[in-house]
């Protein structure tokens, strides 16, 4: 049995289980929060999450784990094309995503999960920084309906999660949100949240988020 270690306000962990549902594959939720105890080290050597568990082994690193979901179970619902372009091009659209939105956002999740005062000086950088990663990202997307073309794919697993948690809380901080500034993006989320696995993904996620800025304020 697969085992899935992680908490519903990761981002990476929610592309994990996307992915994970979309292949059809059974595997069981651990709710998880990253640690730096030696004990999970040995699990995770970043202290991170997600990590997989299956037979007694350990995997971390959401891509690597996704790229392993590809090679260890080829019978299911293939989420990197076969087509070695049109791979690369799912490989590049996921790394833009997380590379030149999703770390820069960060900046502003310490304020609900850590509960940090954010300065002015980072709203706006991180404003600048999730503009600058949008704008790129537009030239490479065109939503044919999803984010790499005709078909569900990997970068859908990453660009739904990542843009779900970053809309939960931008508006907070600042408006109008930057990664709007990508054509179709909004059109898109709505589609995607028609597909039962992404809302069953975004549904324990959005709870746990309201909880935490209720704490916070």
């Amino acid at each position: 049995m697969i085992k899935l270690h992680g908490y519903p306000i990761s981002n990476y962990t929610n592309k994990v289980k996307l992915a994970l549902l979309e292949k059809g594959l059974e595997f069981e939720e651990i709710r998880t929060p990253f640690s730096q105890d030696e004990e999970f080290l040995q699990k995770s050597p970043m202290g991170k999450i997600p990590y997989l568990e299956v037979d007694g082994k350990y995997l971390v690193e959401s891509q690597a784990i996704l790229e392993f979901l590809e090679d260890a179970y080829p019978d299911t619902k293939r989420l990197i094309p076969a087509d070695p372009f049109e791979a690369a091009q799912v490989r590049t659209i996921i790394s833009f995503i997380e590379n030149y939105i999703d770390i820069p956002a960060r900046r502003l999740y310490e304020s609900i999960v850590e509960g940090k005062t954010i300065s002015p000086e980072t709203v706006e950088l991180t404003k600048l920084s999730i503009q600058k990663g949008a704008r790129a990202l537009s030239r490479m997307v065109k939503f044919s309906p999803y984010i790499a073309g005709k078909e569900f794919t990997a970068a859908d697993c990453s660009a739904f999660a990542t843009f779900q948690i970053i809309n939960d809380h931008i508006a907070d901080w600042i408006s109008p949100n930057p990664l709007f500034e990508i054509p179709g993006l909004q059109a898109y989320l709505d589609m995607m949240m028609q597909n039962p696995n992404a809302a069953k993904v975004d549904k324990p996620k959005s709870v746990v988020m309201k909880a935490l800025k209720r704490l916070r304020k």
